[in-house]
């Protein structure tokens, strides 16, 4: 357990505790933003587990699926909503 760093571990419990108002008001229009969030704290939980087990192989999940993925979703998400938006609009 003395791996792990304090910020990290606040950083998780953080996200996980933020997950209760994600999932609350999950709607089919937000779905792209849940899955952001969801692969944040996949991030979050693979930056606490490197430091105990498997470092190299979660450390790629971090940023990979933590970081990458995650930008990627919340991209998608902004886009959709933005042509959401316009089409709005649009009427």
């Amino acid at each position: 357990m003395s791996e792990l760093q304090p910020l990290e571990v606040v950083g998780l419990i953080v996200s996980v505790i933020g997950l209760v108002p994600v999932v609350l008001q999950y709607r089919d229009e937000s779905k792209w933003f849940t899955v952001g969030y969801l692969l944040l704290v996949v991030g979050m939980v693979a930056t606490n587990l490197e430091a105990i087990v498997l470092g190299t192989v979660l450390d790629l999940v971090e940023h990979g699926v933590g970081v990458g993925a995650a930008g990627i979703a919340f991209l998608w998400a902004a886009y959709l909503r933005r042509n959401e938006v316009i089409e709005t609009e649009g009427s």
